[in-house]
């Protein structure tokens, strides 16, 4: 029980990732993939894993409902 209570804290949401990203929901995919490339790479520089992973895992968030928007589905 607790290993699923430890999982289901680390699942990024939406909101987070639309902070940590610096976008809004009417930003285009495209708009997205470059401030995240902006953001991943410098954090690469200054050697930020922890900013990387974030930065990542907001992109994986994003992604996966930009996905279910353009398959017309909800994310699951």
């Amino acid at each position: 029980m607790q290993n699923t209570l430890r999982r289901a804290s680390k699942v990024m949401t939406e909101q987070e990732a639309r902070q940590i990203l610096g976008v809004t929901e009417g930003t285009p995919w495209e708009e997205i993939m470059k401030k995240y490339n902006t953001l991943f790479e410098n954090n690469a520089k200054t050697g930020s894993f922890y900013l990387q992973s974030k930065v990542h895992r907001a992109k994986e968030c994003l992604e996966s409902l930009h996905q279910a928007k353009d398959q017309g589905a909800t994310p699951g």
